[in-house]
Order: C-alpha cells, then sequence, then structure tokens
C-alpha cells in the first residue's frame, strides 16, 4: 500500500548486569608455580667488578652474556687472531653452560658481533669445529668496535637444557 508505514522492529540493547562468571579451570601446578631465576658464575674472579652476570637461568632456559676472549684470569687471548679468539669465545660460553649443567649442544641461538668484516669467514670457520653440522639459530653483525681493545668479537647464547 502506497503510503503505508513499515513497521520498524529494534535489536533490544543488551543490559549490563551481573553475570554468573564461568568455574575457573585448575591450573597445573608446573605452570603456576613462578619460575626460578638464578645467575650462573662459572667462578671467574676479572669480572667481579663489572655490573653484570655471565648468565641467567630461568626455568630451563640459560641466557648467556656477550663473551670475550678473555680466559679465565682475564687475560686477552689470540691478539689479532679472529679463530683463537672465536674458540676462547667458546670455551667461555661452555664453561658458563657447564656451570648451569647444560652443554654446547644445547645453544638455540647465538648473536655474534665482530669488528673486522674481513675476518668473517675465519670465524664461521672456528664456529664450524665448534658446531658441527648441527649450529644453533644465528645473527652476526659487524661493529665499529667492543668494549674494550683488543677484542675482535663478542657472542651471546641462549641454550635450553633437556
Amino acid at each position: 500500500m502506497p503510503g503505508a508505514k513499515k513497521k520498524v522492529s529494534r535489536t533490544p540493547q543488551r543490559v549490563v548486569g551481573r553475570r554468573k562468571k564461568p568455574a575457573a579451570r585448575p591450573v597445573s601446578s608446573k605452570i603456576a608455580s613462578p619460575l626460578v631465576k638464578k645467575t650462573i658464575d662459572p667462578g671467574w674472579t676479572w669480572d667481579d667488578r663489572l655490573p653484570l652476570s655471565q648468565a641467567k637461568q630461568i626455568g630451563n632456559t640459560i641466557y648467556v652474556s656477550g663473551q670475550v676472549a678473555y680466559d679465565a684470569s682475564g687475560q686477552l687471548v689470540g691478539e689479532g687472531d679472529m679463530k683463537a679468539q672465536t674458540r676462547q669465545v667458546f670455551d667461555n660460553i661452555k664453561s658458563i653452560l657447564g656451570a648451569a649443567d647444560a652443554r654446547l649442544e644445547d645453544i638455540v641461538k647465538i648473536n655474534t658481533y665482530i669488528t673486522d668484516s674481513s675476518k668473517f669467514m675465519d670465524m664461521l670457520g672456528a664456529r664450524s669445529e665448534i658446531f658441527g653440522s648441527d649450529p644453533p639459530a644465528s645473527t652476526a653483525v659487524v661493529v665499529q668496535a667492543l668494549a674494550f681493545p683488543g677484542l675482535l668479537i663478542e657472542v651471546e647464547a641462549i641454550a635450553i637444557k633437556p
């Protein structure tokens, strides 16, 4: 019919009020318990004056601070030699992981900082000796300098204990 008005139906507005909350699901004690954070100290004394931890373990994950080519007594190893410094860096990482009952094979990610791009292949060669055919995920960055003179490489790592 011409001129007839259509009846408009409206959707009722939602009434906000008290609702019964669903029952809480039980939570596993493994998930609910807080993860323990531990400092990992390989026992070196040269780093005692520095405001850092060599590593932190949270649950079964270990975060290793950037490691450089200093031996346990704080002496630079392999001045000017990228392969020697790379080996020392991974010896240090191995010591730190050992203090946490972990191994190099538990590393899942590394970040590498080098000061000389012409020595990149030397670093890769030494790293291949260490990890073989099963290397971790990795990033490599060329930087202008590291924190102390003579350092060619610094590596940080993340490991997950089985």
